[in-house]
């Protein structure tokens, strides 16, 4: 079996053994039924699948990130509120907490079996689910979220700087455990660890790359951070030379596509209606387009009618791609370019109102079509309609994603990084174009003439650093990353559309879930609430607990607005 992909299988028995012990109390906290007598084996298999589920929802074709980053749009009132208009409510992390619940029995075995390199494992995960959730919400409970064995039913919620200095910490003693394991005594099943197939060299990588990640989103709070113990420069500066350093080191799981549990979400297993709604980003796909980088091709489809002023009548043609993927387009004679959009890739502007969401692009045709098949508008490439594809994957980090934080350090000055920012900013184009595939199967197309374009080459531009942003924006294609960069920087320049719930800004974190109202719980609660400072696009009389408000980590920074 591949070590990189889900054991169907095994993962069928986990999740029914697992079913038992995935009670839900008040969303942070449980007890698990008696899991401390499976081997940690088997949980890892659970953790790791889990994990790579969870963070791949939050950004794929479906999510409300992809479209606040402007990757998709929703072409019809199917969950176009939160996607288009950023209409965002309370979002629950019991799911997450769950996965800590079996991180913890992990790291608990570890230490009283001597396991060093679970017990390297359990911290590296317990600091990227801990992790994700203190950027997506802000002070979250993180000390004593597990602590339900010991009587705390209502954990406190720790700061969010806090939470970053025991995540930095924690990669850092995994990283120390990695480099010490001993044969003998430390070995797992390489089948049970389905992202690197139980390679400590390759787990110590992902560590270090995640100390990058967090070292560079608490950038803008480097001065705080020092106040807690935590040089956030040094700490990226030493983890540098040991991270990612090619796209083989990436934590990846793939799908299988052979039950719905394995397939992805928008395979005929888990949608039995093509997710048609889907529509690319006119953003994205004219920005690809401007640069003719030949990712678009790898993710979105043409239209099925053209717009065409050169013709006189209707005319079908086949269509090839620079993959050799054919596709019939129907040519339609267009009297004026200005009417309408010509190209043989189009996006949906982002933000329309769903009415003329259902129509744009049409033209003078009259025509009448189901709401999701406007066949002037493209869609999101077949693969992401499709069970399982080479290049639809899991993935909690990438290589590009580390080369382009050495290129934005290596900007800045103030670490000390080996290599200039164009060698890194060029690595971590290249590391994307090779994940898609199009290095050596793109026919005709050369690396170096695409990187020589002004609007490419990072020696020709202006803001160095927009330059660095835009091109990770389109690497993070579907990834809740490129939102967190966005919020640190500003960049890229995103703006909303026509119809936004809350004004003329993109959203800032996730509402928290719906609040118990046991006493001990909203005590807590509120301290968090009052934590956060509510920028002018929270209505008045609304609670702090909003989309738009600013957390610690964003509060006096001016970023990103």
């Amino acid at each position: 079996m591949n070590k990189h992909k889900i054991s169907a299988a095994l993962l069928s028995v986990l999740l029914v053994f697992f079913a038992g012990s995935c009670k839900k109390f008040n969303e942070a906290n449980d007890n698990p039924n008696s899991a401390e007598k499976v081997s940690s084996n088997y949980i890892l298999t659970y953790v790791l699948t889990q994990t790579a589920k969870s963070y791949y929802a939050l950004g794929n074709e479906d999510a409300k990130i992809s479209g606040t980053m402007q990757y998709i749009q929703i072409g019809t009132n199917e969950n176009a509120s939160a996607v288009n208009f950023y209409g965002w409510g309370h979002e629950s992390w019991s799911g997450y907490y769950d996965i800590l619940r079996n991180v913890k029995i992990i790291n608990d075995n570890a230490k009283k079996d001597g396991n060093k390199f679970f017990e390297g494992i359990s911290l590296v995960m317990k600091s990227f689910l801990f992790g994700m959730m203190a950027d997506l919400y802000g002070d979250i409970p993180y000390a004593e979220s597990l602590e339900a064995e010991d009587g705390v039913f209502f954990p406190k919620y720790d700061n969010q700087g806090e939470v970053y200095k025991g995540i930095i910490g924690d990669l850092k003693t995994a990283v120390g455990l990695f480099a010490s394991l001993d044969p003998s005594k430390d070995a797992i099943d390489a089948g049970a660890d389905v992202i690197f197939g139980a390679s400590s060299t390759k787990w110590s990588r992902f560590a270090n790359g995640l100390i990058l990640r967090y070292a560079m989103r608490l950038y803008n709070k480097k001065t705080e951070m020092s106040a807690l113990g935590v040089d956030i420069v040094q700490e990226f500066n030493s983890a540098a030379s040991g991270a990612l350093a090619g796209i083989n080191d990436e934590p990846t799981l793939k799908f299988l596509g052979t039950t719905n549990d394995n397939s992805t979400p928008g395979g005929p297993l888990n949608s039995s209606n093509p997710r048609l709604y889907n529509k690319p980003s006119a953003v994205l796909v004219g920005k690809l387009i401007q640069l003719n980088d030949p990712r678009l091709q790898r993710w979105v489809n043409p239209v099925q009618q053209k717009w065409d002023m050169t013709i006189g009548a209707t005319e079908t043609k086949t269509v090839t791609n620079i993959f050799g993927e054919s596709y019939t387009v129907k040519l339609m004679p267009a009297a004026s370019a200005g009417d309408v959009d010509t190209s043989l890739y189009v996006g949906l502007p982002v933000g329309l109102a769903t009415v003329d969401a259902l129509v744009y692009n049409k033209g003078t045709d009259n025509q009448s079509y189901p709401p999701e098949r406007n066949p002037y508008i493209s869609y999101i490439h077949d693969r992401y309609r499709l069970n399982a594809d080479p290049y639809v994957n899991m993935k909690l980090m990438t290589y590009s994603e580390v080369e382009f934080l050495l290129a934005e350090a290596a900007l800045k000055g103030d670490f000390t990084v080996t290599g200039t920012p164009d060698m890194h900013y060029k690595n971590g184009i290249k590391a994307s174009m090779d994940r898609y595939g199009v290095i050596g199967a793109a026919a005709g197309f050369d690396f170096d003439n695409y990187y020589n374009n002004p609007d490419v080459d990072l020696n020709d531009a202006t803001d160095k650093l927009a330059r660095i942003m835009e091109q990770k924006w389109i690497a993070s294609w579907m990834s809740i990353e490129s939102w967190f960069d966005w919020r640190r920087t500003g960049l890229p320049d995103l703006h909303t559309g026509p119809v936004a719930q809350f004004g003329d800004k993109l959203p800032l974190r996730y509402m928290y879930p719906s609040p118990n109202l046991d006493p001990s719980y909203l005590s807590n609660y509120e301290a968090a609430v009052g934590n956060l400072e509510a920028t002018p696009n929270v209505p008045s009389g609304q609670s702090a607990d909003h989309a738009y408000s600013k957390m610690w980590l964003l509060k006096s920074t001016g970023k990103p607005w």
